[in-house]
């Protein structure tokens, strides 16, 4: 997953110069049109003249409203995106993650392939809060939502849901391959480097779809309490 996009100084320059370049293209257009009320008659070269300005006023109008009409667009795309990022780690946010689930199950009805859902949880991420502080927490959590990303395949999707809460949507994967992401997601982050003396590790838990459940749901609530039977100390695990 990508970080928010952020337009750049140049970009944010450029509505402000084609607004200005519209309307003045559009006073000299109305200027043209009363040139022959307010001067009279008009030669045949001063008419050509004219006709000229106008017609170059014209496209510098058309030019203008496409300029803006793209900025408009690369705004909406972008306000679209940050809806749906989550801004502390990087990753999609819970409402990106209800869509992307939508996507997956209607894919699978144009398909007929499943996908797998690995919910994945912080092992002593409260205690990290309680000791150091939400601060070094929300650092611990972007750290994370790094590794992740860095951890999951091209075609795979990471969410945070919450809190130390993380999902990641495994296209065309069955419970074996998804259990090998897993495993690959839990060993890196019981690896990462980080400044607290408290060791980080993560309990995950899974699903697949068609397989497990045939709604997002019941997908999530299946992969939870998979998760939660294999949380240490579980009377399940």
């Amino acid at each position: 997953m990508t970080p928010n996009p952020s337009p750049s100084a140049a970009s944010q320059g450029r509505s402000p110069v084609a607004a200005g370049v519209l309307v003045a293209a559009l006073v000299a257009i109305a200027g043209g049109l009363l040139a022959p009320l307010l001067l009279g008659s008009f030669s045949s070269r001063q008419a050509l003249a004219l006709v000229v300005v106008e017609s170059l006023c014209l496209l510098a109008v058309a030019a203008g409203v496409l300029l803006l009409s793209r900025r408009l667009r690369a705004s909406h795309d972008a306000l679209w995106t940050l809806a749906r990022r989550d801004e502390l780690t990087g990753v999609g946010n819970y409402r990106a993650l209800q869509e992307r689930l939508a996507e997956e199950i209607g894919r699978h009805g144009r398909r007929s392939r499943e996908f797998a859902l690995v919910l994945l949880d912080l092992d002593g991420f409260k205690q990290v809060n309680e000791r150091y502080g939400h601060l070094r927490g929300d650092r611990l959590l972007a750290q994370v939502g790094a590794i992740l990303r860095e951890t999951v395949r091209a075609e795979d999707a990471v969410f945070r849901q919450g809190g130390d809460e993380f999902a990641v949507i495994v296209p065309e994967a069955g419970g074996e391959e998804a259990e090998k992401v897993a495993a690959r997601l839990r060993e890196r982050i019981r690896e990462c480097e980080h400044d607290d003396e408290l060791p980080i590790s993560a309990t995950t838990g899974l699903a697949v779809f068609p397989a497990d459940a045939t709604e997002a749901e019941e997908l999530l609530g299946v992969a939870d309490r998979d998760l939660f039977a294999s949380k240490p100390g579980s009377r399940l695990a």
